[in-house]
């Protein structure tokens, strides 16, 4: 973070010497140091939440194409409320064909004497 050689460091930690004495020398690194710490540990948190922050918005775009996305595709324009049938709208002879057409697509019963025995089996 900063970009401090070691002769700075040095005339600092002389000039400190000098001003504050030998005696509370020690109690104003410590100081200095719980300072610092408090500092990056600031630093780091603002930019953990900053790049948290960043990633939710992402998210939410994301999460917002795909709502559009998929409402497009399971909603066509070309799909109308008028096109889909009701139930009351249903007559006799319509119901009678889906129930052909039903009927159509079933499978043909199985009799069980065209189903071979055991003692039809290949070993």
């Amino acid at each position: 973070m900063f970009d401090f050689s070691f002769g700075e460091l040095a005339l600092l930690g002389i000039i400190a010497l000098l001003v504050v004495g030998p005696e509370k020398m020690p109690e104003l690194a410590r100081t200095a140091g719980k300072w610092y710490g408090a500092m990056r540990r600031t630093m780091t948190g603002l930019r953990s939440e900053v790049e948290q922050q960043f990633l939710l918005d992402d998210l939410r775009q994301e999460a917002n194409r795909l709502r559009d996305y998929a409402n497009e595709a399971l909603l066509p324009a070309d799909i109308t409320a008028t096109a889909i049938p009701t139930a009351s709208a249903e007559t006799p002879e319509i119901i009678a064909e889906q129930k052909q057409g039903e009927l159509d697509i079933l499978p043909a019963p199985v009799q069980h004497a065209e189903l071979p025995g055991p003692e039809n089996r290949l070993h």
